[in-house]
Protein backbone atom coordinates (compact mmCIF):
# COMPACT_ATOMS: atom_id res chain seq x y z
CA UNK A 1 0.00 0.00 0.00
CA UNK A 2 1.32 3.46 -0.96
CA UNK A 3 0.55 6.56 1.10
CA UNK A 4 0.63 10.04 -0.41
CA UNK A 5 1.07 13.18 1.68
CA UNK A 6 0.45 16.71 0.43
CA UNK A 7 1.70 19.85 2.14
CA UNK A 8 0.26 23.27 1.42
CA UNK A 9 2.00 26.51 2.39
CA UNK A 10 0.18 29.82 2.56
CA UNK A 11 2.36 32.84 1.84
CA UNK A 12 1.57 35.91 3.91
CA UNK A 13 2.67 39.33 2.58
CA UNK A 14 5.23 41.16 4.66
CA UNK A 15 4.36 44.76 5.44
CA UNK A 16 7.94 45.96 4.85
CA UNK A 17 8.10 44.43 1.37
CA UNK A 18 8.40 46.89 -1.52
CA UNK A 19 5.05 47.96 -2.88
CA UNK A 20 4.11 47.94 -6.51
CA UNK A 21 6.16 50.51 -8.39
CA UNK A 22 8.76 50.87 -5.64
CA UNK A 23 12.29 49.66 -6.28
CA UNK A 24 13.72 47.06 -3.93
CA UNK A 25 17.19 48.58 -4.24
CA UNK A 26 17.74 52.31 -4.32
CA UNK A 27 20.05 53.30 -7.16
CA UNK A 28 22.48 56.14 -6.84
CA UNK A 29 23.27 58.28 -9.85
CA UNK A 30 25.44 56.46 -12.36
CA UNK A 31 29.11 56.78 -11.60
CA UNK A 32 31.14 58.57 -14.29
CA UNK A 33 33.41 55.54 -14.75
CA UNK A 34 30.39 53.30 -15.44
CA UNK A 35 28.97 55.78 -17.94
CA UNK A 36 32.32 55.92 -19.73
CA UNK A 37 32.59 52.10 -19.81
CA UNK A 38 29.07 51.80 -21.24
CA UNK A 39 29.98 54.23 -24.01
CA UNK A 40 33.16 52.29 -24.80
CA UNK A 41 31.39 48.92 -24.79
CA UNK A 42 28.59 50.15 -27.03
CA UNK A 43 31.08 51.76 -29.45
CA UNK A 44 32.94 48.42 -29.65
CA UNK A 45 29.66 46.52 -30.26
CA UNK A 46 29.81 44.76 -26.88
CA UNK A 47 26.86 43.89 -24.68
CA UNK A 48 26.03 46.16 -21.76
CA UNK A 49 24.49 44.86 -18.51
CA UNK A 50 20.85 45.86 -18.17
CA UNK A 51 20.34 46.49 -21.90
CA UNK A 52 18.21 44.40 -24.27
CA UNK A 53 20.10 41.50 -25.84
CA UNK A 54 18.39 39.96 -28.88
CA UNK A 55 20.58 36.83 -28.89
CA UNK A 56 20.00 36.10 -25.18
CA UNK A 57 16.24 36.60 -25.62
CA UNK A 58 16.17 34.17 -28.56
CA UNK A 59 18.14 31.56 -26.59
CA UNK A 60 15.93 31.78 -23.51
CA UNK A 61 12.67 31.67 -25.48
CA UNK A 62 13.32 28.40 -27.28
CA UNK A 63 12.81 24.87 -25.95
CA UNK A 64 15.85 23.39 -24.18
CA UNK A 65 15.52 20.18 -26.21
CA UNK A 66 14.12 21.00 -29.65
CA UNK A 67 12.20 18.13 -31.18
CA UNK A 68 11.13 16.56 -27.88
Amino acid sequence: MTTTTTTTIRLIPVSSAPRRGDESVLHAEREPIYTQLVQQWEAAGRLVPGRYDEEWTALTNRAPWPGR
